[in-house]
């Protein structure tokens, strides 16, 4: 068998990994990943895939008039076994929903919260301090103080960055004050900051509903 063939033979069996990678990779916040790292997930996610695949078939094995075998374990580990682009077919669906719920799990940080019950770790989940504080459900309206500025923005959040050295948050129903005064300088709808993060402070208004 030609180098050529075995390529596209292993093209096409690891094709569920790389549809898991591509989609943990761009739905999930994470440190930016090489790519050496990203072929290793996706063999692993793959092998993964097809794993679930097996147990799930197996599972429906029990169930009478239903025979279906997963042939990726012997395509790989032998030269005549042809590719099952059927099978693949199923997989890749599967490897969907799977990635769907890790999705899931590593946005919610369900695995950590877990183990935090546990007592096995103390981790968050989030890259950064930063990222805990702006995905915590108390993070809804907040106080941003900018000495450099003299100034505070109280409002709304609505969106903010996920990791660089900037502070940049999307308010919303923003007020704007002078931080040495108090005094209201002027309200806009909402109101987009890119702040040194090593000159402000964010105070959390836990509680509120309303910013009038």
């Amino acid at each position: 068998m030609g180098f050529e063939i075995i390529s596209l033979k292993l093209l096409f069996l690891f094709l569920p990994g790389l549809i898991f990678s591509y989609i943990i990779d761009t739905f999930t916040n994470h440190r930016e990943r090489k790519q050496f790292q990203f072929i290793v997930n996706s063999f692993m996610y793959a092998v993964l895939s097809y794993g679930g695949f097996w147990c799930l078939i197996k599972l429906f094995n029990c169930i009478p008039n239903f025979n279906y075998q997963v042939n990726f374990f012997q395509t790989i580990l032998t030269n005549k076994k042809m590719v099952a682009l059927d099978e693949i077919l199923y997989v890749c669906i599967f490897s969907v929903i799977l990635a769907a719920i890790f999705t899931v799990m590593h946005t919610n940080k369900l695995h950590f919260k877990l183990f935090r019950k546990l007592k096995i770790t103390n981790k968050f989940g989030e890259m950064d301090v930063w990222g805990y504080l702006m995905n915590s459900p108390d993070s809804e309206w907040l106080t941003i103080r900018d000495f450099e500025n003299n100034l505070v923005y109280d409002g709304h959040l609505i969106a903010f960055s996920d990791n660089g050295k900037d502070a940049e948050i999307l308010l919303g129903n923003v007020d704007v004050y002078n931080n040495n005064e108090g005094k209201i300088l002027y309200n806009v709808y909402s109101q987009y900051l890119s702040l040194n993060r090593s000159k402000i402070s964010i105070e959390i208004r836990k509680g509120e509903t309303d910013n009038d």
